[in-house]
């Protein structure tokens, strides 16, 4: 009868997928009005929370032509076919209510932790020296092999993360060995973060023929930020690349580390219009980390800049049909840190297991443990117990590392944990960059503490709504484990 159930259930899924994917490819047509086309299909979602909001906010956006209604037409219009079915398919349906479900199982049968999705930095090798490189410092031996990648992404998968994120290093170093895997993996989806400048016709074609890649491209503003940080003609190689993955149809977009000398540039609405006309859909923002050797301090925002980037960022997602994440400002929309297995965790090419990707500290190896047995170690779980990090909650300051940094001090006193490369543990060693980062975070939680009090106070909020129970919205299901 178990197998029977079992077999109901896959089937009703199939269904579920399979007319899902039908409606939607009606919908993402390039007009915004055929969004409409998905109305007929709501009742059919209505018992999937995550779909189900998903596209009553498309509805509603395409009401007001705007929001996500305003990105999906550019996508509709952009992405060839292939590369639409793969989004819907692995990224919408397979992690987002597949990969859920598995995620929950586990949670609820065994009482274990699992990441919904992984990182995973195959080589440390790159064709490029930017300053302030928060991997620069990794060694670049001792490499996964083919198979133990395959292993890593298999294990992955059957944990419900149908959601891979690639980083390095500069993945694209070993591209033939990458394309092979993400044709094996056809049913996931892969984010790659990448310089764009390996990436050759043939590797676009390929790209653009899978469907189930998305490249993003580094850039660190126009011409004259992006060469002065990485090296002359990277910033035309690399808006090539976008251009050409754009034009194949291959979703598509950018990658940008703001630092204090590109802050106002990356953030301004002249900015996102021309990383829209290269036909990037998507950019993610990432803040200069203070890592490694001597960390270049004079190069990470100041807390002020860092609020008033946030501030900018949210302003131009109302406006521009274009997806924007801003990783430390976006704090409360993420529900704060995803880091130490929480959400996500960060494998190196030797196969050490890191907290994030700028937390170089690991206690575990995928070669002597399997992913949610290095998601559940000790060193994990007090980082996840520590969770949300300060007295008040305030999501707005999310980061363990520089605005709650007694949080990872803490966490590697109490559990022996590796620095990932020589001076990793300058972060909680260095008495001067132990004393720079304790003012910059005593500064921006003075900046943030009154905007989150009036949030949380508001009762439009979200947090205002969820009451005292806030604090655990994100973290409830991995606290005891």
């Amino acid at each position: 009868m178990e197998l029977v159930l079992s077999k109901i259930k896959e089937l009703n899924s199939s269904i579920t997928r399979q007319i899902m994917t039908r409606t939607l490819l009606q919908s993402i047509t390039g007009n915004i009005d055929d969004l409409h086309n998905l109305q007929k299909y709501f009742h059919r979602v209505e018992h999937i929370p995550g779909l189900s909001d998903f596209i009553r906010g498309l509805l509603r956006d395409a009401d007001n032509r705007t929001g996500s209604a305003v990105l999906f037409e550019r996508i509709g219009r952009q992405a060839n076919d292939q590369a639409k079915r793969k989004l819907i398919e692995n990224l919408l349906y397979n992690w987002a209510v597949k990969g859920k479900e598995k995620n929950t199982y586990f949670y609820e049968h065994e009482g274990k932790c699992v990441p919904r999705f992984f990182v995973i930095s195959p080589t440390m090798r790159c064709n490029l020296s930017c300053r302030g490189c928060y991997s620069g410092l990794y060694s670049k031996k001792n490499e996964l092999t083919e198979v133990e990648l395959d292993n890593l992404i298999s294990q992955a998968r059957d944990l419900g993360s149908y959601f891979m994120v690639i980083s390095g290093g500069e993945p694209f170093v070993i591209k033939d060995t990458l394309l092979r895997m993400f044709r094996k993996y056809s049913d996931m989806f892969f984010l790659v973060y990448t310089n764009g400048t390996l990436i050759d016709d043939s590797t676009v074609k390929e790209l653009a023929r899978l469907g189930n890649v998305a490249p993003a491209i580094s850039m660190e503003g126009y011409e004259a930020e992006t060469d002065a940080r990485r090296e002359p003609g990277v910033y035309a190689k690399a808006s090539r690349t976008i251009r050409a993955l754009a034009d194949a149809g291959v979703i598509t977009g950018a990658s940008i580390t703001y630092t204090r000398e590109n802050i106002d540039t990356i953030c301004t609405s002249e900015y996102i219009d021309h990383l829209i006309s290269l036909g990037a859909v998507f950019t993610w923002f990432f803040m200069f980390m203070p890592v490694g050797k001597n960390p270049v301090l004079e190069m990470v925002p100041t807390p002020r800049q860092r609020l008033e980037c946030g501030r900018r960022i949210d302003a131009l997602r109302s406006e521009k049909p274009i997806f924007l994440a801003d990783f430390w400002n976006d704090g409360p929309a993420a529900g704060g840190c995803l880091a130490g297995g929480r959400t996500y965790l960060h494998i190196l090419n030797d196969g050490s297991i890191e907290p994030c990707v700028f937390s170089h500290f690991k206690v575990d190896n995928i070669r002597n443990k399997s992913l949610k047995e290095a998601a559940n170690s000790e060193f994990f779980r007090s980082i996840r117990e520590a969770f949300p990090y300060n007295d008040t909650g305030n999501l707005k300051r999310p980061c363990m590392i520089i605005d709650n940094p007694e949080v990872l001090r803490k966490s590697l006193r109490e559990h022996v944990a590796v620095q990932g490369h020589e001076h990793s543990e300058d972060l909680v060693k260095d008495e001067r960059v132990k004393a720079w980062i304790d003012s910059y975070a005593e500064e921006f939680a003075r900046l943030t503490e009154p905007i989150w009090q009036q949030e949380i106070s508001n009762p439009a909020s979200r947090w205002y709504k969820a009451g005292a129970n806030y604090k655990k919205l994100f973290s409830r299901e991995y606290r005891k484990v």
